[in-house]
């Protein structure tokens, strides 16, 4: 290669080198440019980072905060509903107690005529009556017929009262006319007579065998009580329920201290009288099953400290009591006497006298009357006052029918029938609309209770309707069994079953000899001897009318 070529060429060489510088000068510049557009941009960039950064520790916690809102409005929602549910429980248990204390507040308005509670319980409460008012006036009506003591024909003494010889007023002599006057002035006295029997003694002149005189029956010791004072101790302990030791203290009074028996005395003589009326206690129970009715009832007593029952057997002539363990024996002494009893069995809704499927029954209007008049007088609904209106009416329609030898005719009887279920209808209308809307309905149950009891046992409650012979109410029974709380009042009760059965056995043969018209005395004597009381049967009607109606 030439120099002139080798220079051309170094030349364009340069020529290059000269441009490269060029391009790398204009490069170096553009990419200064371009570096320093970075690093702005980059500051631009870190800049807003910065307040992207501020921006979210500022959302960071502004969440934070709301997740703090959100927790303790969760909480608070939390308590919310936990004090929502207190509220509901709080609500339920004040309906809940003001339901126990309407019901409570109806116990406390309730006494003996609106319920089965006895009358000693109505202390401090106004008395009441179960008459109608009236316009007369108290006392003695113009016309009644008065009644006074008759003068006894035979009198024990006899004092002459003779006025003075001379007249008072002026002087003269007082002269007797054969008019005269009488009063009497009773008295009583306690006189002890003792009867001694002798015993002689003889012997025999051939053979030398001694023979005695001997005792009567009633001379077993050396001294002995006759009929008379245990005919006396019977009555005081089982009848008039003197207490033992009363009776003991009795007698030593009101003989100045001759006669001292002994607690156990009174006992035995009580015994004996169970053990000898047996024969009566039989006649009185073959009496009852031949008869068309028996009112029955039972009542508690304690007997050694627990509570046992008395059951009461009863017609208007009859009464037999039972000591029994259990309110649903229903047993007369261990023998089931409704059982073999055919006729009307008369009693207040105790279920258990409904096995017996082979009687007709008829339900206590007394009961229900009371139970009827605590809804009128209590609750306030129309339909109570309109059934006590439909029995009372009916009562005295029946009674006035049968005082002029007549009764209901078949088409009376259906309308009484009819009227009857219409309010008892009414009445379940009332009580759907008294407990509308109410969650706590205790207050009512007492009269959906007697509802549902008048419209299922209706039949029974009207027998007295469909039956001449029978009563509207069980007084009958419940007149025996004031003998067994005023017994259980005195005495608190009874110390044994013995007791209890011989006290059973004893008011049974007095409240029958009483309905009977029988010299309680005399009788009960004639029992200790042996000798049963000739009974009269029942009479065609039973009378009764309800204590209550």
């Amino acid at each position: 290669m030439t120099i002139a070529a080798a220079k051309a060429k170094i030349k364009d060489q340069k020529t290059v080198i000269d441009n490269l510088h060029i391009k790398y000068r204009d490069g170096y510049k553009d990419l200064e440019k371009i570096n320093s557009m970075q690093q702005k941009e980059n500051a631009r960039l870190t800049s807003e980072n910065e307040k992207l950064k501020q921006k979210n520790a500022a959302l960071e916690s502004e969440n934070k905060t709301e997740e703090k809102a959100v927790e303790t409005v969760k909480k608070q929602a939390d308590i919310i509903r936990n004090l929502k549910k207190e509220l509901a429980k709080a609500n339920k248990a004040l309906d809940k107690a003001r339901d126990s204390a309407a019901v409570l507040r109806k116990q406390i308005k309730k006494n003996s005529s609106t319920s089965d509670k006895p009358q000693s319980g109505n202390i401090f409460k106004k008395p009441f009556s179960t008459r109608e008012k009236s316009d007369k006036k108290q006392g003695g009506q113009k016309g009644h017929k008065g009644h006074t003591l008759n003068p006894f024909s035979n009198p024990t003494e006899v004092i002459d009262r003779i006025p003075f010889e001379n007249c008072l007023n002026c002087g003269d002599k007082v002269i007797r006319k054969e008019e005269t006057r009488s009063k009497q002035l009773v008295g009583i006295k306690m006189i002890v007579t003792v009867t001694e029997e002798v015993e002689h003694t003889g012997v025999c002149e051939s053979c030398g065998k001694i023979h005695r005189g001997g005792f009567s029956e009633k001379f077993v010791n050396p001294v002995n009580y006759d009929d008379s004072i245990s005919t006396l101790v019977t009555l005081l302990n089982t009848h008039t329920n003197v207490a033992v030791n009363k009776i003991t203290e009795l007698f030593d009074i009101l003989t100045d201290s001759k006669i001292c028996m002994s607690g156990g005395t009174v006992v035995n003589m009580v015994n004996d009288f169970s053990v000898k009326s047996s024969g009566t206690i039989e006649s009185i129970k073959k009496h009852i099953l031949e008869s068309f009715l028996i009112g029955v009832d039972e009542t508690g007593c304690r007997v050694n400290g627990k509570l046992d029952w008395m059951q009461i057997f009863a017609n208007d002539m009859f009464t037999l009591f039972s000591h029994n363990k259990k309110r649903g024996d229903l047993r007369f002494e261990e023998e089931d006497l409704i059982e073999m009893f055919t006729g009307i069995l008369l009693h207040d809704h105790f279920k258990s006298y409904y096995r017996y499927e082979h009687l007709d029954h008829s339900e206590c209007n007394d009961h229900i009357d009371r139970a009827v008049k605590a809804v009128a007088e209590i609750l306030k609904h129309p339909w109570a006052n309109k059934f006590r209106n439909l029995l009372n009416n009916t009562w005295n329609r029946k009674k006035e029918l049968l005082a002029n030898d007549s009764y209901f005719g078949e088409d009376e009887i259906a309308e009484i029938i009819n009227e009857y279920n219409s309010i008892i209808d009414g009445g379940f209308d009332e009580y759907e609309e008294a407990i509308a809307g109410k969650s706590n309905i205790r207050y009512f149950n007492d009269e959906r209770c007697l509802l549902k009891r008048l419209k299922e046992f209706s039949a029974e409650h009207l027998r007295f309707v469909t039956n001449a012979d029978v009563p509207c109410g069980n007084n009958v029974a419940e007149r025996a069994a004031k003998e067994i709380k005023r017994k259980v009042k005195v005495s608190g009760g009874f110390r044994s079953d013995k007791g209890a059965d011989n006290y059973a056995r004893a008011a049974s043969v007095v409240s029958t000899l009483k309905k009977q018209k029988l010299n309680i005395f005399d009788s009960i004597k004639g029992v200790f001897q042996g000798i049963i009381p000739e009974f009269s049967q029942s009479a065609t009607h039973p009378p009764g009318n309800p204590a209550s109606l």
